[in-house]
């Protein structure tokens, strides 16, 4: 705090000659100083906010390409299993499931298929980062966020049928191995004309083996992976994610 001695050493007729001497220019040029100064102090605040948010939304849709391509792994691997299934079931339909007109070798291709009970899992913890952060409403590019939206519920209906054949396959074959002798459980895992005439004397076993290569419309499969690789080329081309030079990225559009 100033004190009433330190005001009178301030010379007061010096500072009215100069405020005097000063033109409107001066008053002018003064405040232009202080205002711009304030100006280029918010604006370089700004873009610092500004490029930050764009570092964080370029990061968190790079993990939700890995995240997707993760998807698109277990995607993969569960289909390759179906497609098991899916032939031993065309096979057997194609011959109305009169085995004696089967090569033998054939049917011991799929001698512990029946006993495979899959799940398909799917993640979406990026996803979530992106829903529940301050960030998602920073993206103007909705159609990019609706499509992400979309391929995750994508993901989950195709989760739900497919793990709806397998579940169907669970409730038919365990109580049907439950019912097996120790020479029968040896004979299927031969997986000769003998233990197909074991599985096909089961009722219940007998009606879904000719259920797999029906179970999907035609090209369901197919549409669910180019949906997943459209997806994850969209973030890419959006946020330059193929490229490893970060500091090349184009901000937010």
């Amino acid at each position: 705090m100033m004190h009433s001695e330190d005001m009178e050493k301030i010379d007061w007729k010096r500072v009215k000659t100069i405020v005097k001497g000063w033109k409107l220019g001066d008053y002018v040029r003064q405040i232009s100083i202080v205002v711009i100064g304030v100006l280029i102090t918010f604006m370089g605040s700004d873009w610092v906010t500004r490029n930050s948010e764009k570092k964080d939304i370029r990061a968190t849709m790079l993990l939700i390409k890995e995240e997707l391509k993760s998807n698109r792994e277990k995607y993969e691997d569960i289909v390759a299993e179906f497609q098991e299934d899916e032939r031993l079931s065309a096979l057997l339909a194609e011959h109305d499931l009169k085995i004696r007109i089967i090569p033998e070798d054939s049917l011991r291709q799929f001698a512990l298929l029946m006993g495979h009970i899959r799940s398909f899992t799917y993640t979406q913890n990026a996803l979530d980062i992106l829903k529940s952060s301050m960030l998602m409403q920073k993206i103007s590019d909705k159609e990019l966020l609706l499509q992400l939206t979309e391929i995750y519920e994508v993901l989950d209906g195709f989760k739900a049928t497919m793990n709806g054949y397998y579940d169907m396959k669970d409730q038919v074959m365990t109580p049907f191995n439950l019912t097996l002798t120790d020479e029968q459980m040896h004979c299927l895992y031969e997986g000769g004309y003998e233990a197909w005439d074991i599985y096909l004397s089961n009722i219940s076993v007998r009606n879904f083996v000719r259920v797999a290569h029906r179970y999907f419309t035609p090209d369901y499969i197919e549409r669910v992976g180019k949906r997943i690789d459209r997806a994850i080329q969209a973030i890419e081309e959006k946020y330059h994610l193929e490229s490893e030079l970060w500091d090349r990225t184009v901000g937010i559009r």
